[in-house]
């Protein structure tokens, strides 16, 4: 009796996606939840059944992350309302993140740019102004992609940055990598040691959250233009500085 049922579960995912349950199996199949759980199994089990993959149902979560904190914000969200989002079970998300702040923590870290910063290649080496540019293209490139998630964490209420704060780990934000980027090349004389690196990190901040973030939604984004042009207001850093 295995396989009505779940051809019955492939349709319904076919049309909703992993929006389905076990409840919709069972009012097409015209029998209980209860005998849809006996021959399938829970939701985890039916969508392994039907070929989500693990990396699959985890996108899935982070996307409802995203979902619901535009609707409710951060700290507001349950894990109750992020799986319903997300198309999976509670437990799903308990088994995976333990609890709430386990998986906000989670979708910091595979969510936002902090780990995603290019590797400068060789040629590079100790050349502040073409290793500012590839990351102020990386900055732009990952804010215009991901606009509502980056107005969220920067832009949200008071309420949900402190409480996004207190989760994750600022020594590894990419705020604490670039100001380290900057000191580097001050303590190498290569840019004036005048400016704190902080202030220039959130000076660079603002400029590619102006340009990817604020700027008219709807219209391109040409990266090379816009990262020279941010590139070009730190020029003046170079200007009299003895170099490596």
């Amino acid at each position: 009796m295995t396989q009505p049922y779940l051809a019955i579960a492939q349709a319904l995912y076919a049309e909703k996606g992993a929006q389905f349950s076990l409840a919709d199996i069972a009012a097409r199949a015209n029998v209980s939840r209860q005998t849809i759980y006996k021959h399938l199994g829970n939701k985890d089990k039916i969508l392994s059944l039907l070929g989500a993959d693990a990396a699959d149902v985890e996108a899935r979560i982070m996307q409802g992350v995203l979902d619901v904190a535009q609707a409710q914000g951060f700290k507001a969200a349950t894990i109750e309302a992020i799986a319903e989002a997300s198309g999976v079970g509670p437990a799903t998300i308990y088994r995976r993140f333990t609890d709430k702040e386990g998986l906000i923590r989670a979708f910091i870290e595979r969510q936002t740019p902090r780990d995603k910063l290019p590797a400068f290649p060789p040629e590079t080496e100790g050349n502040f102004p073409a290793q500012l540019e590839i990351i102020t293209t990386h900055m732009l490139g990952f804010m215009h992609t991901h606009k509502t998630l980056v107005r969220l964490i920067f832009s949200g209420n008071q309420a949900d940055r402190d409480y996004l704060s207190a989760l994750r780990d600022d020594s590894l934000s990419t705020f604490s990598r670039l100001e380290a980027f900057f000191k580097a090349h001050q303590q190498a004389g290569r840019i004036a040691a005048d400016i704190p690196a902080a202030q220039l990190t959130t000076n660079l901040f603002g400029m590619v959250h102006a340009q990817a973030v604020v700027s008219p939604s709807g219209q391109p984004l040409d990266l090379p233009a816009a990262s020279r042009a941010i590139c070009a207001l730190f020029q003046s850093l170079t200007t009299g500085a003895p170099h490596a």
